[in-house]
């Protein structure tokens, strides 16, 4: 509030107030609907720009800008993305399995050697292309194709928010579409890279995370993964007849240890509940508890 109003009384603020009430309707009633419509049928895109961590994310045409400086972070990953930061380095081989629009590809290659991105969808491989193009990356490897645990063709449930595309037709939101997808293991691709450790995995793939596992047990049973990144939603699994449970035993069973990053490390126990959430998953959960770094924003 300025000096001058402030000093106002309260029927004069009231008064102010009531003048600027028609043009706040009109920008929400009329003006930003055209925008959004002018957007959609445009070649132009929108971007927020995070400059303190490099994030650049493409916003849709629904998408209100304000929704993204208001809540003072470019995309819902920047929590983690704050917490993992000690974790990556100038050597890093980084997998991004389930890449999305590449916010995440796109903040790894600035810190480490190379990062191989996975993504099915067309349309999100296009916004990866043409952000690559702008930001004249040369270490992002692109694969327009999902992980799992055998080599085949799956349907992919396309659904209205871009990051809710899924191989199941999980809860998250309606599904509005059907495509075939190739889907490769973790272990065929890496050998046919000639890549024999990736220090860094991140997946993000709406419910299919043990299907990613199960395609990586040679890398798993040799530890040849440093650190494994994962997002699992109970609700979310259950939808499509799996648990939480399932994933973390995946890896306790390759001899992993998990936490959370918060630092918390997780027990190997049947039946335990696992709360939603991020979870990190290493050789060595104390020491890596250590490395984590604190973040302004809480965990989702």
């Amino acid at each position: 509030m300025s000096n001058i109003e402030k000093k106002r009384s309260l029927p004069a603020r009231a008064f102010f107030y009531g003048l600027r009430t028609p043009g706040r309707l009109f920008n929400r009633l009329v003006f930003y609907p055209m925008l959004d419509r002018k957007i959609a049928s445009s070649d132009l895109e929108l971007l927020v720009h995070d400059k303190e961590r490099g994030l650049v994310r493409v916003l849709s045409y629904g998408e209100r800008l304000d929704w993204s400086l208001n809540s003072g972070k470019a995309c819902d990953a920047v929590p983690w993305l704050d917490r993992i930061q000690p974790l990556i380095h100038k050597q890093s081989m980084i997998f991004d399995v389930g890449a999305n629009m590449g916010v995440v590809s796109h903040w790894f290659s600035q810190r480490c050697e190379h990062v191989h991105a996975f993504e099915p969808h067309p349309e999100n491989v296009s916004t990866i292309n043409s952000q690559m193009k702008m930001r004249n990356n040369q270490n992002i490897t692109l694969h327009q194709m999902a992980l799992g645990k055998e080599q085949t063709e799956m349907q992919l449930h396309v659904k209205g928010f871009h990051g809710h595309h899924s191989l199941g037709d999980v809860d998250n939101s309606p599904t509005v579409d059907k495509i075939k997808v190739q889907v490769r293991t973790m272990d065929d691709v890496s050998r046919e890279l000639s890549i024999e450790r990736i220090h860094f995995l991140k997946i993000d793939v709406e419910g299919f995370e043990s299907d990613v596992l199960l395609g990586a047990q040679t890398l798993l049973g040799e530890k040849k993964i440093d650190y494994i990144l994962f997002e699992l939603q109970e609700t979310l699994l259950e939808s499509i007849q799996r648990s939480s449970q399932e994933v973390f035993q995946i890896l306790f069973d390759s001899g992993y240890q998990i936490l959370d990053l918060n630092g918390q490390v997780m027990k190997s126990e049947e039946g335990m509940l696992i709360p939603n959430g991020d979870y990190l998953a290493c050789v060595d959960a104390v020491k890596t508890a250590k490395k984590l770094a604190s973040s302004p924003f809480e965990l989702i």
